[in-house]
């Protein structure tokens, strides 16, 4: 499992520059996407086709550091490198480490959306 490792202070300046209402609005969408992203992810890799995983991590990663989550830009960039490679079992382990900690994640963000 990977600890929420992030950044508030992105979440801030997100917040002086567009104010709170697109603070919430990146969270609730990052929120609505990053499961479909993770089961994307997830069945590339089941099915032997780790360019899919690849692409869904690299729009994960993405997204995450948009908001400053740090911890799961820098899993997501370790699984779509092995994606990259070819290397599904590192993927895989990468994906895992995102799935384990998406509970906490989840719940880290539903606060700061609240803090807002």
């Amino acid at each position: 499992m990977i600890a929420v490792n992030a950044d508030p202070d992105v979440l801030e300046k997100l917040r002086i520059v567009g104010g709170p209402k697109l603070v919430r609005e990146l969270v609730e969408l990052f929120l609505k996407y990053a499961p479909e992203r993770l089961t994307a992810a997830r069945q590339s890799i089941e099915a032997g086709e780790v360019s899919g995983a690849q692409r869904a991590l690299h729009s994960l990663k993405s997204s995450a550091g948009q908001l400053g989550m740090s911890g799961i830009q820098e899993t997501c960039s370790r699984g779509e490198a092995s994606a990259a490679r070819g290397d599904a079992v590192g993927a895989g382990a990468a994906l895992a480490q995102i799935e384990a900690g998406w509970p906490e994640t989840k719940a880290w963000l539903t606060e700061q959306m609240r803090l807002v």
